[in-house]
Order: structure tokens, then sequence, then C-alpha cells
């Protein structure tokens, strides 16, 4: 994830992503939300994933419990937030 972009291989073709996080949580689990900047019904659609890094390559998990949920969208209010 250099210059914030994530490139994701996807059916053997890469798509790149800009980074909009990219934040550590307090038990050391990495998180990332990106966007293709595609928007749907007035909002930037949004992605957010764990990452471990293998190399210089992050690769991305699911979310699945909700503790990681409540994070990323509480990190993510915080920072609309501050913007408004």
């Amino acid at each position: 994830m250099e210059n914030n972009k994530l490139i994701i291989e996807e059916d053997g073709k890469e798509k790149e992503y800009r980074v909009l996080l990219n934040v550590e949580d307090v038990e050391g689990k990495n998180f990332v939300v990106y966007t293709e900047d595609e928007i749907k019904d007035g909002e930037v659609l949004c992605y957010a994933a764990t990452y471990t890094m293998e190399g210089d390559k992050p690769k991305l998990k699911s979310i699945k419990e909700d503790k990681d949920w409540e994070f990323v969208r509480d990190l993510i209010n915080s920072l609309q937030n501050e913007g408004e």
C-alpha cells in the first residue's frame, strides 16, 4: 500500500483502489478502508478489511467479528464528524 494505493488481484486482473484509512487497533490487528470512488445513492462506496503483510504485499481478510466492524464504523464516524 504505497502512495495511498491498494492493488488487488481479482480474476487474474489487477484492480487499483484508493486507501482512505490504514490503521492498527490496540490489539495489533491491521485494518484498511479503501474505495474505487464509485458513488451509489449519493454516497461513495467504501470497503474494509483486515490484513497481514506477506513480504511487501498486504493479504486482505474479510472482517468477521462484530467488535472489528464496530471499531471500523466508529473510526469512520469520528472522522466524518471532524470534517463537518
